[in-house]
C-alpha cells in the first residue's frame, strides 16, 4: 500500500468528516489502495489524521456502467468534462489526538513545503517517521465499497452540503472538533 501527504482544502472537509463523501476525484492520482496522511491547506495548516483510500474508479473507462442510473450517469458525465476523472474511494478516516502543525513539522524539518496535491512518503522518510508516531484519537468512519455508491459518486461538495444529512451531522458535530481550524 502506497503511503502519501494529501493535501486537501480545509473548506471541502466537512463533507468528509462527517463521512457523507464517500469519493474523493482527481485528476491524476495512485493507482492502488492508499494510505493518506490529510493535510488541510489554507488558515488551517495542519496534518489532521489518515484517510485509507481504494483504488481509484476511472470515470471515463467505466462511464456504461452507470447507464441504468441516469442521475449518477449526468453527474459522471459532468466530471469526466473537467477532467476529474479518478473517483478514489475513501475507505475510512481516522484523526490524530493532536493535529501536527505545519510550523511543527517545519521545526523538524527545516523548510518543508507541503504538496500541491500530494507527494508519496517513501521520498521523505523523516516525514513518514514524523506522521506514523502520531497517536490516533478516533476511526471517525469506515464506509464499505464492495459496491458503487450511486446516489454519492460524481457528487459535488457543494451538493453534499446542501443535503439534509450533512445539516444534521453539521449541528451536531461542529462542536467536537474546534482542535482542527478553518473548517
Amino acid at each position: 500500500m502506497k503511503e502519501i501527504l494529501l493535501s486537501f482544502k480545509a473548506e471541502y472537509f466537512r463533507p468528509l468528516l462527517y463521512g457523507i463523501k464517500k469519493y474523493e476525484y482527481r485528476k491524476r492520482f495512485c493507482d492502488e489502495e492508499t494510505k493518506a496522511y490529510l493535510y488541510l491547506s489554507g488558515k488551517s495548516r495542519q496534518v489532521i489524521g489518515i484517510l485509507e483510500l481504494g483504488k481509484p474508479i476511472r470515470l471515463d473507462l467505466t462511464r456504461n456502467n452507470y447507464l441504468d442510473h441516469p442521475d449518477t450517469l449526468k453527474r459522471v458525465d459532468e466530471y469526466i468534462a473537467k477532467k476529474m476523472i479518478n473517483a478514489i474511494p475513501i475507505k475510512s478516516l481516522s484523526l490524530f489526538e493532536k493535529p501536527i502543525e505545519l510550523d511543527d513539522i517545519r521545526n523538524t524539518i527545516p523548510g518543508f513545503m507541503p504538496p500541491q496535491l500530494y507527494y508519496v512518503l517513501d521520498n521523505n522518510p523523516i516525514l513518514k517517521d514524523l506522521l506514523e508516531q502520531q497517536p490516533i484519537k478516533e476511526i471517525v468512519f469506515s464506509h464499505n465499497h464492495e459496491d458503487i455508491y450511486y446516489d454519492n459518486l460524481a457528487k459535488s461538495v457543494s451538493e453534499l452540503k446542501k443535503t439534509e444529512e450533512y445539516k444534521e451531522l453539521h449541528d451536531k458535530y461542529i462542536n467536537n472538533y474546534k482542535d482542527i481550524r478553518g473548517i
